[in-house]
């Protein structure tokens, strides 16, 4: 069989590599391909890094489910990331405050519980004023053991949060001290529970060098009462003893928000609000215009009948998410309005708000969302890019054990933040779509079809030149077999 012509072999050549180069633009994933980017830079230390996803992501984003989002290197490579939720995060807090101390005496020698007839004052409050034995005589009793009011010296200290330490103080004059003693506690003063047996100690070289034990700490727990018992050692009056109070404030969760402007819909007084779909709406309110106006509402979106085809009354129906009155009033001088109503995180293109009563000026709609944070592989080199805008592209996310494989939700929060820019839109890019995930999907199928179009007519066309070509040298030769 002779060789293919130099122009057969040039025309085939040709027509593969426009056909790879079509395939290659329908195919691509660079950051030229979105119509927004962010620079991002970090320090280049650490293997993941996390960022938080701003504001403009959700409002340009063409997917609910952010799949036209993309994390790129400076050589444009496509970096492996996930998205996740964060933990609520808290902090803890410590704070000390003075108990009041009240002494129990008891015959030496006797076994060391509180003693039958003890007489214990309070007020109306319940705090303690005085705790004496009966019958006391100085002369044979010794200070057995130390009752404690934990909010007799601050009442205010009920609301602290609970007890997790004792932090003692010896009497003037002394340096040097040790024993073993159990504390115990009570809501009451009848019953009591034994939190924790320890040693307490003070050393003091005589030149200025100490060391010193004197905590006693055990599960943090609320409790009123407090008794210290010696176990070991000689019982003393310590100069101060407070209470170390343990309290977790919860870390406020951060939200983004966007206010949308109404238009008449097409049922009554129904008011639309189109909404970038990106956008997980988990809390909705209304932004009323005049000082005094209250406005019952549904806020939802519609829902198209089962069986119907047109986008008209008789063929959707609002499905509310909240049903609320609104508010914003003058009284007294100080303004009252009604807050956000938390819902399930919703996504839509058009909401809806119903209003129960004739009004004046249409309100906006404000949705408030909890962005959520994104990690990725911080390989190649920076700055890196993030871009979205892009209704063609498919995701590109993976699942957090393949970027971060065994972090902890701890170790997640830790994570370094990586830096974002101010937003670029880039003219002309992601504009080949609708913004929804139908346009996207019917743009990717377009592009297909076309590829797979012209790589038909180019085996066509091949196909042809071969007969003619065929034709050409069996007309040259006619001894000749026909290639």
């Amino acid at each position: 069989m002779p060789a293919l012509p130099a122009r057969l072999r040039i025309a085939f050549v040709s027509l593969a590599a426009t056909a790879f180069t079509v395939a290659a633009a329908s195919q691509g994933d660079s950051p030229g391909d979105y119509a927004y980017r962010i620079p991002l830079s970090a320090s280049g230390t650490q293997a993941v890094v996390q960022l938080q996803l701003p504001r403009a992501v959700y409002l340009e984003a063409r997917s609910a489910d952010l799949r036209d989002l993309r994390v790129f290197d400076a050589a444009g490579t496509a970096l492996p990331f996930a998205l996740f939720e964060p933990a609520a995060q808290s902090r803890e807090t410590r704070s000390t405050a003075p108990v009041a101390v009240f002494r129990v005496r008891a015959s030496a020698g006797a076994p060391s519980r509180l003693p039958d007839g003890l007489q214990i004052r309070t007020d109306a409050s319940g705090a303690v004023i005085s705790v004496t034995a009966p019958q006391a005589r100085s002369s044979d009793e010794v200070l057995d053991s130390l009752v404690l009011d934990l909010h007799g010296a601050t009442p205010a200290a009920k609301d602290a949060g609970p007890v997790g330490a004792l932090v003692l103080s010896l009497p003037p004059g002394m340096n040097s001290y040790g024993a073993r003693v159990a504390l115990e506690a009570s809501d009451d003063l009848a019953s009591w529970e034994t939190l924790v047996e320890t040693s307490v100690s003070w050393l003091d070289n005589g030149q200025g060098a100490s060391v010193r034990k004197d905590r006693i700490e055990f599960a943090p727990r609320a409790f009123r009462f407090a008794r210290i018992r010696w176990l070991e050692g000689t019982p003393v009056e310590f100069g101060a003893i407070h209470a170390e109070r343990i309290a977790r404030l919860r870390t406020p969760a951060q939200y983004d928000s966007v206010a949308l402007r109404p238009r008449s819909g097409t049922a009554g007084q129904d008011l639309l609000y189109d909404a970038p779909i990106g956008v997980p709406a988990d809390a909705v309110g209304l932004e009323l215009h005049g000082q005094n106006v209250v406005l019952p509402a549904l806020i939802g979106h519609y829902r198209k009948l089962a069986g119907t085809g047109h986008d008209n009354l008789a063929s959707v129906q609002l499905q509310p998410v909240a049903n609320a009155t609104f508010f914003q009033l003058i009284q007294n001088g100080q303004r009252r309005s009604s807050g956000d109503i938390d819902i399930a995180p919703t996504h839509t293109a058009r909401w809806v708000v119903r209003p129960q009563a004739k009004i004046a000026d249409r309100p906006g709609l404000r949705l408030r969302w909890t962005p959520a944070r994104i990690a990725f592989l911080a390989g190649g080199k920076g700055p890196y890019t993030l871009a979205f805008g892009h209704g063609g592209a498919q995701s590109n996310q993976v699942p957090l054990s393949q970027v971060a494989p065994g972090f902890s939700m701890r170790e997640l929060a830790a994570l370094e933040q990586a830096k974002a820019g101010e937003p670029v839109r880039q003219d002309g890019a992601g504009s080949d779509n609708t913004g929804s995930e139908a346009g996207g999907a019917q743009s990717t199928a377009k592009q297909s079809l076309w590829l797979w179009a012209l790589l038909v007519a180019g085996v066509a066309v091949l196909g042809l030149m071969a007969w003619k070509l065929a034709r050409q040298l069996k007309e040259g030769d006619p001894d000749r077999p026909a290639a």
